[in-house]
């Protein structure tokens, strides 16, 4: 080489992070490994769950119980002083009560911004308030907070093949209670298996034979059962607290308790047993009795590691020889859903740095300079899960987003840096002069190119009236942001450092295709300089199309999501019977068993009363296919040679609405829930007015109207139907003349 050549040039100002890289190599490279170890311990620990937890949503809901009452009385009695107490708290956008006839909900909406600590408290005391107005039937006020927690993150179906005497108390020995030691599992539901409890069968012949007054007597049935705090006394200067039992302790205890007014016991005139209540609602799984078990976690659990320790003591409870006669079977696992998730991620994360890395190749034709820059997406990536483990966030599908949003962009910075590098290593420059000088030179144009990336997120996450959306805003943007800084910090410490050990000033010649892109990229920035009007109109043109395009994109609030499932609601006229219902219930699930393998159908969940069911339709999960599968199958279902044998979910509805059985009375609703969510795709359209009845004449027709739009899948009225009612009017004088009250005439009547 000549001497020219070899000549080392002068690197000018060299800025502060690309001066420590190249003056302290060692403190750089033991920075960089604690952050990757650290990172990598994070990524181990750091919570799983399929949502953001710490979302409080602007609203709070009201469930006051009161059976056996007609809809207008409830609106009546509890409704109206509900909402008058409940407008006094302050924050409040909107009241919206619906009176049903077994009680009162009442849906409260806040304003953004509302602190739902302080509103639930502030909800809390008018309840306690109000309660004195209500009837006196009302014994509780239920106030319901919303957050992520609140469904289960495991549904089980226990199918017994054979009877069991008691299955709530089977389930809840062999399995609520073992699984509710695992630690991190919260509390452990059981549905479609009801618990024993005392039972008297009033014998009316003896009640008449003996002339007894049956309210008299169950109210002092109420009365005789209680534990009560008698005060305290004082004895030898000890405070000594007294407290009167009256509890009953067996069924003879029950049995033995004597009627007032006549010399026999209670055991004479009724019968007490301790069994199973007449059941009103009923479990199925694919057509056979069954009970559900739903599993809630703590809030700070891992949901991924949680579920796997479900899963293992449910293997190792299923050994028992006692439950050799069931089948047991996970209708929804929300970890399989999260590690689908995680797996996507790790999937875009290896294809991303594999394409870089072959498309840096094919340009740069340096294997060590490409190698050097596909390494900051595990360093920029393990950096950002470092930062979200010590705020104290969770992975979740949210924050996983903002990840693989920035996978793709965390290698730029890089680029420019190594390749500046390279440029004044052909140019003559020393190895470090040349990695110092490099990185200096650029420096300001990648923070600034960083930062302006950073600051679109700002708005998002600081400037909206929308507090849910600026919340999982700030947790998809915050990742990227990491990302992006731990990008900037690689490229200006970690590339100079590399590149000033590895980097050759050897020029490799470029590809031709290469060469032909550079030449024509030359030739259209000479026209665009020298037709600048037309250049202009073009970029007007394009905007507007892309705003035509964007006006007819489908846009929501929610995700789909790849839980496969949705519900359907039947609706059946309040004579019919539980067989009635067992019937119908039946011809729906035979209808949709019958297309079982179009439907690539997994579990039918049904839950059917006398005048109501809902079966829960699983699909089969959609297999995540690598990404190439995708492509070459959408090509070939654009050139018409692959049809799908199985239909999608919104197919599948549409085709389960129209293989319906048909049944004089009976109504069919279906709907969809993405993971505890409303389906995004509902319009509500609310009917106001002082006149109940009209308003419900009013519905009827819009929902008949609404029905004959060939897009919309199910019209849902939220008005409850009517019951029959026998009315009862007393006659006051006649009840006073015997000495009789209202109150333990309708009594007697309920309890005979």
């Amino acid at each position: 080489m000549d001497a020219p050549e070899q000549k080392q040039k002068s690197a000018g100002h060299v800025g502060f992070l690309p001066k420590i890289a190249l003056t302290r190599p060692v403190t750089v490279v033991m920075t960089l490994l604690a952050f990757l170890v650290v990172g990598f311990i994070a990524y181990t620990y750091i919570p799983v769950e399929l949502m953001p937890a710490g979302y409080s949503p602007p609203f709070l809901g009201v469930w006051v119980p009161y059976p056996n009452a007609n809809p207008e009385e409830v609106e009546q009695f509890i409704a109206q002083p509900l909402e008058e107490v409940i407008r006094t708290i302050k924050g409040v956008q909107s009241v919206e009560t619906n009176s049903f006839t077994d009680g009162c909900w009442s849906f409260v909406r806040f304003n953004q911004g509302t602190d739902m600590d302080l509103a639930y408290s502030q909800l809390r005391d008018r309840m306690d308030r109000v309660k004195a107005d209500l009837p006196d039937d009302v014994e509780r006020i239920y106030i319901r907070k919303w957050s992520n927690n609140d469904q289960p993150i495991m549904w089980i179906a226990l199918i017994p093949e054979k009877h069991l005497d008691d299955p709530y108390y089977f389930t809840e020995q062999l399995f609520k209670k073992p699984l509710e030691r695992i630690d991190g599992v919260a509390h452990v539901d059981i549905s479609g298996a009801d618990e024993k409890s005392v039972i008297i069968y009033i014998k009316q012949d003896a009640i008449r034979s003996y002339k007894i007054n049956l309210y008299n007597v169950i109210e002092s049935l109420r009365q005789d059962n209680f534990s009560l705090s008698a005060g305290y006394i004082r004895s030898g200067g000890q405070k000594i607290y007294v407290r009167a039992i009256g509890k009953f302790h067996s069924l003879d205890d029950i049995r033995s308790i004597p009627i007032k007014g006549a010399n026999i016991q209670l055991k004479d005139v009724a019968q007490v047993t301790y069994d199973v209540p007449e059941r009103t609602w009923i479990q199925l799984i694919n057509g056979k009795p069954a009970i559900q078990i739903g599993i809630y976690k703590e809030a700070m659990a891992n949901t991924v590691k949680l579920s796997r320790e479900i899963e293992t003591k449910l293997h190792r409870l299923l050994k028992d020889k006692r439950l050799r006669n069931f089948q047991m079977k996970v209708l929804f696992n929300q970890g399989k859903y999260i590690e689908e998730s995680v797996d996507n991620l790790k999937n875009a994360g290896v294809w991303g740095g594999l394409f870089a890395f072959l498309v840096l190749y094919f340009f740069l034709r340096r294997f060590r300079m490409t190698l050097i820059v596909v390494l900051a997406i595990p360093l920029s990536i393990l950096i950002s899960l470092m930062l979200i483990y010590f705020i104290g966030w969770s992975m979740n599908i949210v924050t996983m987003m903002g990840l693989m949003i920035s996978i793709g962009m965390v290698v730029d910075n890089s680029i420019v840096v190594l390749e500046n590098i390279y440029h004044k290593r052909e140019l003559g420059y020393d190895v470090k002069e040349a990695a110092a000088s490099g990185a200096s030179e650029v420096a300001l144009a990648v923070t600034m190119a960083t930062l302006t990336t950073v600051v679109v997120f700002l708005p998002l996450i600081l400037m909206n009236d929308q507090v849910g959306f600026s919340f999982y805003m700030l947790r998809i943007g915050l990742p990227v942001i990491f990302s992006l800084l731990a990008s900037l910090i690689v490229a200006l410490v970690f590339i100079p450092l590399t590149a000033s050990r590895i980097v050759s000033k050897r020029k490799v010649a470029e590809p031709k295709s290469v060469i032909v892109a550079n030449n024509y990229y030359r030739s259209t920035l000479k026209w665009v300089l020298t037709h600048r009007l037309e250049t202009f109109l073009i970029l007007l043109l394009t905007v507007f199309s892309m705003q035509f395009a964007a006006a007819r994109v489908g846009r929501t609030d929610n995700m789909r999501g790849n839980i496969n499932d949705f519900q359907l609601f039947i609706d059946m006229p309040e004579n019919y019977s539980l067989n009635d219902a067992k019937r119908v219930v039946n011809a729906v699930q035979d209808s949709i068993r019958a297309r079982a393998a179009v439907y690539n159908l997994s579990t039918l969940d049904a839950r059917y009363r006398h005048n109501e069911g809902r079966i829960h339709v699983f699909l089969k999960p959609e297999k995540s296919l690598p990404w190439y599968e995708v492509i070459f199958n959408s090509i070939l279902k654009a050139l018409g040679q692959k049809r799908s044998s199985v239909m999608t979910r919104d197919q599948v509805v549409q085709d389960v609405k129209r293989h319906l059985p048909e049944f004089a009375g009976i109504k069919y609703r279906t709907t969809w829930q993405q993971q505890g969510s409303d389906d995004a795709s509902s319009v509500t359209v609310s009917l106001y007015g002082d006149d109940t009845r009209r308003l419900s004449q009013l519905a009827k027709e819009v929902e008949r109207r609404l029905h004959n739009i060939p897009e919309i899948v199910s019209v849902e009225t939220e008005q409850e139907r009517g019951q029959d009612e026998v009315h009862i009017l007393i006659n006051r004088e006649q009840a006073q003349k015997y000495g009789i009250s209202p109150k333990v005439i309708t009594g007697t009547i309920m309890y005979a």
